[in-house]
């Protein structure tokens, strides 16, 4: 009898081993936010899922013996067991939050491991590194995102990617194109930094989803979700320039299926910084209310997210003395005024499909409008821009979720009325006063056979109402060729409208005259890249590199030519070449527990014909160095970080006609940048002190003629470097859960 039973056990055991069933389970993020798009597959066997609009999955035809891999993009891949008896629960930790054999910070930037394009993920501990008051200084921590300094009147901090003016990137707020148009100049100086939960840079052309406007590189901002933010977040800021700021979330449980967030900003500046002695503010007052209020429902197949922003800013700057209520037409003196004002619904909609759990559809949605007013001197500016903006996405597989897809419609209306001074140049007026309506439709193919290679095709059409047809393809490739170690590569096409006056409104603080020679046309570039990502193991710790190449081609550009007199912005439709050429490496290394250090070389060449010559882009370094190194206690009680930064010579414009007491070297000097910051967390939350600019370095004389603003020779847009100088501030986050 025993052997009877021992010989049925030996039968039975491994055929219940093979035993196939089917499994259902959620794949969710550390903070209980369900992961959208999460791959589940079965290893080493064709079938597969990806993750509903709910983070949900369905798999069947797994065994006991089975494994399952899942992963998503920011995310560490997980490998688990099915479970069949009862619903799966899978929690995936952002990259970086495990390494292997090393007691370390998980680490608040790197690069997302499957994004088939180069993709680095800052996260909120990173953003904290620094005071980060608002987007535009999020990215000193950064070595992809360089900053630069508009002018010597506006105060207004601007990016660049790859060398290339900020304007080429599209900035989005969590997949909405955000930061376009009459805003693109200004507009990441009103995203508060305490709104922001991470920041996505991709390199290069980015996915057509989103739209056609990535030319160089694409950055997307996640605000904290209504959901799992902070019941309350606080915090004050205060600098040694008398710049005061004052932030606050709130979360607001409304139901089981509905919830609420509201975040809230408010910040002045009414003190008159003047450390160079030529009697003109180094940075403008300022003042800015910020408010925005959005909720989101989960039902079982219908997800939905509204918001609302209101914004106003006020900005008062120039000579001493200009303030809030003065007039521009009639002061005697210099001033500069920019009052912005904005209001924004936006919000998306999806459905998901429990009995297709890789079929969902979703919908992207924004409505804004946005007035300018101000000027300088004696020009007077007046812009309001009025958007609707739509995106339709739906995504399913093609058998099997080796092969994925999304397609859907898109639709941009975007109205502009502009209006300038008297002296504004023929042609122009033209571009002052427009229309846009952009329908348009694209499809992306995602082919990913297995955890090492991941390839994407798409193409979009656009049809544009005054330029015609866009087509838009663009190619992304991933291939981890030995473990741990990727090489990426990218291609692809993109368009945008320029905005004349706004991108060039630090010309304004000058007695430069606008010469437009030709008919808006829009900018085209095709962009293509290469990078390798890996991790070397010394010495029992990390060390990460990255390197990556990109190239630039325009086949259209918008040229604001400095180069033909001092007296003269000639704006032209490209004539003749421009192109630009990136290259970067990057490495960081845990050099102790608890103690990181991360350092980047950058070249840049960015040709451009300008006055008949291909040269050199004015006011960019083509050389930078930038090292971060960190250093925490246990528990993170005590934190501090330092971040230096090199900046090689640039190029002047050529003002060789200007009387000889008003010409400029043709190169500026290298100089460097040191901030600094540490912190003493507490249950509560932290208190922080911190410094930007700390060796003092200011560009001498960076107005040319200020005695005589409104003579002929008056030029404050030559800024290659700081104006104000060492500036130091503190500040306290309160939280409550």
């Amino acid at each position: 009898m025993l052997r009877k039973l021992l010989f049925i056990g030996c039968v039975i055991a491994p055929a219940l081993s093979f035993a196939q069933g089917s499994i259902k389970g959620q794949v969710q993020s550390e903070s209980n936010e369900p992961l959208i798009g999460a791959s589940i597959k079965v290893l080493a066997k064709p079938q597969g899922a990806i993750t509903s609009i709910d983070g949900h999955f369905e798999l069947d035809n797994v065994s006991k013996n089975d494994r399952l891999v899942v992963t998503y993009i920011g995310f560490e891949p997980d490998t688990v067991a099915p479970i069949f008896d009862r619903e799966m629960l899978i929690i995936l930790q952002e990259s970086g939050a495990a390494l292997e054999g090393v007691t370390i910070r998980a680490r608040s930037e790197s690069v997302v491991d499957e994004a088939p394009f180069l993709s680095i993920l800052i996260s909120e501990k990173e953003l904290q590194k620094a005071a980060c008051c608002n987007l535009s200084e999020s990215f000193e921590t950064n070595a992809s995102v360089d900053v630069s300094y508009a002018d010597a009147v506006t105060g207004t901090k601007m990016i660049q990617m790859m060398g290339l003016d900020g304007r080429y990137v599209l900035i989005s707020r969590e997949g909405i194109p955000n930061i376009r148009g009459l805003n693109s100049r200004q507009g990441m100086m009103f995203v508060p930094g305490t709104w922001i939960q991470s920041i996505d840079v991709g390199k290069g052309a980015g996915s057509v989803i989103n739209g056609y406007e990535s030319m160089s590189g694409q950055i997307n901002v996640d605000l904290f979700k209504p959901e799992s933010m902070d019941t309350w977040y606080l915090n004050g800021y205060l600098n040694s320039f008398g710049r005061i700021e004052i932030n606050a979330n709130h979360q607001i449980p409304i139901s089981e299926k509905w919830s609420s967030g509201v975040l809230f900003h408010a910040s002045n500046l009414s003190t008159e910084i003047d450390g160079n002695d030529d009697e003109f503010m180094d940075l403008p007052k300022a003042r800015q209310l910020n408010f925005l209020n959005r909720y989101k429902y989960e039902g079982d197949r219908l997800m939905a997210q509204i918001g609302i922003n209101l914004f106003m800013s006020d900005n008062a700057g120039g000579q001493k003395g200009f303030g809030f209520t003065s007039d521009l037409a009639t002061s005697s003196m210099y001033g500069y005024e920019m009052d912005t004002r904005k209001a924004e619904v936006f919000g998306k909609l999806g459905m998901i499909y429990p009995e297709k759990p890789t079929q969902s559809w979703g919908l992207q949605y924004s409505l804004s409008y946005q007035d300018f007013n101000g000027g300088a001197g004696r020009r007077i500016y007046r812009g309001v821009e009025k958007t609707a903006y739509g995106n339709f996405i739906y995504q399913n597989i093609l058998g099997s979720s080796f092969h994925q897809y999304k397609t859907g419609v898109s639709f941009l209306y975007d109205d502009f009325e502009e209006t300038f001074d008297s002296n504004t140049p023929t042609g122009l007026d033209t571009a002052m006063y427009r229309t846009e309506q952009v329908p348009g439709l694209f499809f992306e193919y995602n082919f990913i056979p297995n955890e090492r290679i991941t390839l994407v095709g798409g193409a979009r059409a656009d049809f544009h109402n005054l330029f015609g047809t866009y087509f838009t393809p663009r190619v992304h490739a991933r291939w981890e060729f030995v473990p741990k170690w990727t090489l990426r590569g990218s291609v692809g096409k993109g368009f945008r409208t320029p905005n004349a006056l706004m991108e060039n409104s630090s010309v304004w603080i000058s007695a430069r005259q606008l010469v437009f020679n030709a008919e808006l046309m829009p900018e085209e570039t095709w962009n293509m890249g290469l990078s390798v990502a890996g991790t070397l193991t010394i010495d029992d710790r990390p060390l990460s590199l990255v390197a990556d190449y990109f190239y630039t081609d325009f086949i259209n550009q918008l040229v604001y030519d400095r180069d033909v007199s001092s007296e003269l912005l000639v704006i032209n439709n490209l004539q003749s070449g421009s192109y630009a050429n990136s290259f970067q490496i990057e490495a960081s290394y845990p050099i102790a527990d608890r103690f990181e250090a991360k350092a980047a070389y950058k070249h840049y060449q960015m040709m451009m014909t300008t006055n008949g010559i291909l040269q050199q882009m004015p006011l960019q370094s083509q050389d930078r160095f930038f090292m971060n190194v960190a250093y925490a206690t246990q528990y993170d009680k005590w934190k501090a970080d330092m971040t230096l930064n090199w900046n090689g010579p640039m190029r002047i414009p050529n003002t060789s006609e200007s009387p000889v007491e008003f010409q400029q070297p043709s190169e500026s000097p290298d100089f460097f940048m040191l901030n600094a910051q540490i912190s003493r967390g507490f249950r509560w939350g932290s208190i922080y002190l911190g410094g930007e600019n700390i060796l003092n370095f200011k560009q001498s004389n960076p107005i040319v003629d200020p005695e005589n603003p409104f003579g002929s020779n008056f030029d404050a847009s030559m800024t290659w470097g700081p104006i104000a100088g060492r500036v130091i501030y503190t500040g306290i986050r309160y939280k409550i859960n």
